[in-house]
C-alpha cells in the first residue's frame, strides 16, 4: 500500500498505468494540488488517443493556473471546443482566455496580435456588441479603418443605446475625415449621455478643424463645467487660443493643464511650443523650461544593435516626421531628399502621420525606404528603427504635434539630430545635434541655450521649393500703382501676432498715414477675434475700420498665394518669424521685412532674406524695423524696384538651391559620423 502510494505521487508513474485511468490520477493530483503530476497524466493521455476534450481543457486550466504558455492554452482550448462545441463549460473557459489575453495585448499596443483574438472570440459570441467593437477597435489601430467602421456599426446595431459604441465610431470617422458622420455620432453620445465629458471634447476637435474656433472653445468650456479637472479640455482650450492669438490665455491654461497632469509630454510640448511666442521671455528661461522635457521621459539608454565603426562606409540616415504630406515642413524636405547623394547616404523616410496625398508619394519616390508607422508604439518604432541599422536619425518635428520626443530621450540610433521643423532646443540629452546656420545662430550667442551641439550649414540650413501649382502662378504688378495706397501684409499664425507686434506695426502705420494693413491668418474666420484686432489697432491710435483689413485663411492654397498681388511688403513677426510664410512671399515677388531677434526663432528671417541675397531688409532692431519700413513706404520706386525680378533672384538663390544644401548637410552628417566613431572606438 505505501510503495502504491508512493509510486502514484511520482510523476512518472502515470506513464505505467493503462490509458482509462490517466485522467483519473490527473484529476486526483489537481485535488492534491500536485499540477506537475497532473500535467504529466493528461499529456501522456492525450498521446495515446485517449484524451477527451475534458483532457484539454483541463491540462489548459493548469497552464492557467501556473500562468504557463498563452499560445498552447489557446491551442489546448480550441481543440477541447472543437471535441465538444456543446459543453458550456469549455466555450466560458476560452471566452474568458480569450478575454483575458485580448486585454492584456491591447494594454500593451499589441494589437495585430489582439486582432487574431477578437476575430476568434466574434466567433464564439457573434451576437455580442462588445465582441464586434473590440473587433472594430483592433482594426481601428492597425489602420484599416473601412473594417472598424462596419465593426463598429455592427456593434450599435446589436446595442443602440450604449455611448461608447458611438464615441468608437465618432473617433473612426474623424481619422477617415468624415466629419459630419464623426458630428453625429459625438452628437448622438450626448444624446445618450448628456454629461459626456469625452463628446465635448471631440465636438471641439471637430469645431476647431473646420474653423469654428470659438466653437470649439465653447464645446471645451461645457466640459469643464462638468469636471473642472479636465486636463485634456484644458490642453485643448490652449492650443485653440494659441491658433487666435490670445497667447497669455493659451499659456495660463497650458500651465493649468500641467498642474492636472505633470506627466503629460503632449501637454508639456505644446506648452514649450508656446513659449517661443513670448516677446517677454527670457530666452535662457526658455531654454530651462525645456529641460523640463527631458527630466519628464528620462528612462533606461536603449541598448541597439552593433555598429562597424567604418568612418567612411555609405551611412543608412533617417528622417523622422509626421508632415510627410501637403505641410510647410514638406515644401523644403521634399526638393532636399530629391538631391541627396546616394553614393554618400542611403535615405528612409518614417512617416508618423496618418494622411497621405500627392505630396506623400512624391516623399516616397524620393527615398530609398518609406514606412508608415503612425499606429505603431514607440517601443515598436525603436525595435524597428533598430532593426533597419539606421546610423543618423533626424526628426524634424521638436515640440509642435505628434512628435516621437519620448522615443528620441532613450536614444534609438547612433548619432540623433534635430532638423528644421521646431525654432528651440529638444531639451533632450540623447539629441546630439540641432541644425542650423551661423546667421539663424550666430556662434556663441545661442549655443548655451541648447542641450544639442549646434551643426551650423554653409549658405544657410533651408532649402525652399514651391508647389507644383504655385510654379505656374504669375507675379502681380506693383499693387500699388493700382490700389492708390501702400499695403502692407502678414500672413502669419495669430500665434505669432502679439501686443508688441501690434504696437510695431501701428508705429508703422502712423509714420505712413495712408498705407494700409491686411492680416491673413486661419483665426482670423472667428469675428470675436476680428474684433479684438481691430479694437486693437483702433485702441493705438489707428483708424482700423478704414486701414485694417482682416481675412481667414482660402480654402484653395492658390487663392492663398494670389492674395499676395495685395500686398507691396510683407511684415515679419517677432520674437517668431515666419519661414514657409517668407518663402511664398519672395517667391510672389513680394519683399519681407524682418530684424534680428535674440533665438533662432526671431532670426530665421534673417537666414532666409540674407542667404537669399536681400540683406537691405534685414533691420537691426525693433526700432531700426519701424524706420525702415516707414522709408520703404515713402519711396515707391524703391519698392518697384525691389519686386522688379524679385521671383529670379530667390530662384536662383542660396535658399532655393537644393542640392548645395544636401552636400552640406551629408557633410555634417559625416563628421558626426566621425565624431561618434571616435567616441565610440575610445
Amino acid at each position: 500500500m505505501n510503495r502504491k502510494s508512493r509510486s502514484r505521487n511520482h510523476p512518472r508513474s502515470a506513464v505505467s498505468k493503462p490509458p482509462q485511468r490517466l485522467q483519473e490520477i490527473a484529476r486526483a493530483a489537481i485535488l492534491r494540488g500536485d499540477l506537475n503530476a497532473a500535467e504529466v497524466a493528461y499529456r501522456r493521455a492525450i498521446e495515446l488517443g485517449k484524451g477527451d476534450a475534458d483532457a484539454y481543457n483541463n491540462l489548459a486550466t493548469i497552464y492557467d493556473r501556473r500562468g504557463g504558455n498563452p499560445e498552447e492554452e489557446a491551442e489546448l482550448l480550441r481543440k477541447a471546443h472543437a471535441l465538444a462545441p456543446d459543453s458550456g463549460e469549455i466555450r466560458k473557459n476560452r471566452l474568458n482566455f480569450l478575454r483575458r489575453e485580448y486585454a492584456k495585448l491591447t494594454k500593451e499596443e499589441r494589437y495585430r496580435e489582439a486582432l487574431c483574438l477578437a476575430r476568434e472570440r466574434l466567433g464564439l459570441e457573434a451576437e455580442s456588441a462588445v465582441a464586434h467593437r473590440d473587433l472594430g477597435f483592433c482594426y481601428w489601430k492597425t489602420g484599416s479603418l473601412e473594417d472598424a467602421v462596419k465593426s463598429f456599426t455592427r456593434a450599435i446595431n446589436l446595442d443602440p443605446n450604449n455611448a461608447t459604441l458611438y464615441n468608437d465610431f465618432g473617433l473612426v470617422c474623424y481619422d477617415m475625415r468624415l466629419l459630419a458622420e464623426a458630428q453625429g455620432a459625438f452628437q448622438e453620445v450626448l444624446r445618450l449621455s448628456p454629461n459626456s465629458i469625452v463628446a465635448y471634447i471631440h465636438l471641439g476637435l471637430l469645431a476647431n478643424m473646420t474653423g469654428l474656433t470659438g466653437l470649439a472653445i465653447s464645446f471645451l468650456e461645457r466640459a469643464l463645467a462638468v469636471d473642472p479637472n479636465c486636463s485634456q479640455a484644458q490642453n485643448n482650450i490652449a492650443l485653440f487660443l494659441r491658433d487666435q492669438g490670445e497667447q497669455e490665455r493659451c499659456r495660463h491654461h497650458y500651465q493649468e493643464a500641467l498642474r492636472l497632469r505633470p506627466d503629460s509630454t503632449l501637454i508639456l510640448s505644446g506648452y514649450l511650443l508656446a513659449l517661443n511666442d513670448d516677446p517677454c521671455a527670457d530666452p535662457a528661461w526658455v531654454a530651462a523650461e525645456h529641460c523640463r522635457f527631458d527630466k519628464l521621459v528620462k528612462g533606461p539608454r536603449r541598448v541597439f544593435r552593433s555598429t562597424p565603426l567604418d568612418g567612411g562606409r555609405k551611412l543608412r540616415v533617417a528622417y523622422l516626421s509626421p508632415d510627410f504630406r501637403t505641410h510647410s515642413v514638406s515644401f523644403f524636405v521634399a526638393p532636399l531628399f530629391q538631391q541627396h547623394d546616394r553614393g554618400e547616404v542611403e535615405i528612409v523616410a518614417y512617416y508618423t502621420g496618418n494622411v497621405e496625398d500627392a505630396i506623400s508619394e512624391r516623399i516616397k519616390n524620393s527615398v530609398d525606404q518609406f514606412h508608415a508607422v503612425y499606429r505603431m508604439s514607440d517601443d515598436d518604432l525603436a525595435k524597428r528603427i533598430d532593426q533597419d541599422g539606421i546610423d543618423i536619425i533626424v526628426e524634424l518635428t521638436g515640440h509642435t504635434a505628434e512628435n516621437r520626443l519620448a522615443m528620441l530621450a532613450r536614444r534609438v540610433a547612433p548619432v540623433q539630430m534635430s532638423y528644421l521643423g521646431y525654432p528651440n532646443t529638444t531639451g533632450l540629452a540623447e539629441m546630439d545635434y540641432r541644425i542650423t546656420d551661423a546667421l539663424a545662430d550666430p556662434p556663441g550667442l545661442t549655443d548655451a541655450w541648447h542641450t544639442e551641439k549646434l551643426a551650423r550649414i554653409e549658405g544657410g540650413f533651408l532649402a525652399y521649393a514651391p508647389s507644383e501649382a504655385a510654379k505656374g502662378l504669375p507675379v502681380a504688378d506693383f499693387p500699388a500703382a493700382t490700389a492708390g495706397h501702400l499695403t502692407f501684409g502678414s500672413f502669419n499664425n495669430l500665434a505669432k501676432i502679439n501686443d508688441v507686434v501690434l504696437d510695431t506695426w501701428a508705429a508703422i502705420l502712423e509714420g505712413l498715414p495712408t498705407a494700409n494693413l491686411l492680416v491673413k491668418a486661419r483665426g482670423l474666420r472667428n469675428d470675436k477675434v476680428k474684433d479684438r484686432i481691430m479694437a486693437a489697432f483702433t485702441a493705438r491710435g489707428i483708424d482700423a475700420e478704414a486701414r485694417v483689413h482682416l481675412m481667414g485663411h482660402e480654402r484653395s492654397a492658390i487663392d492663398h498665394l494670389c492674395t499676395y498681388h495685395q500686398i507691396d511688403i510683407a511684415l515679419d513677426t517677432f520674437p517668431y518669424n515666419g519661414t514657409t510664410t517668407t518663402c511664398e512671399a519672395l517667391w510672389m515677388g513680394t519683399p519681407v521685412l524682418t530684424f534680428k531677434g535674440q533665438s533662432h526663432a526671431g532670426r530665421v528671417g534673417t537666414s532666409i532674406l540674407t542667404h537669399a541675397g536681400l540683406p537691405e531688409l534685414v533691420a537691426t532692431d525693433r526700432q531700426d524695423y519701424i524706420q525702415r519700413a516707414v522709408a520703404l513706404g515713402q519711396d515707391l520706386e524703391l519698392i518697384a524696384r525691389l519686386r522688379r525680378g524679385l521671383r529670379e533672384r530667390f530662384a536662383s538663390s542660396a535658399v532655393m538651391d537644393a542640392a548645395r544644401l544636401a552636400r552640406e548637410l551629408e557633410k555634417a552628417y559625416r563628421d558626426a559620423w566621425l565624431g561618434y566613431c571616435a567616441s565610440a572606438a575610445a
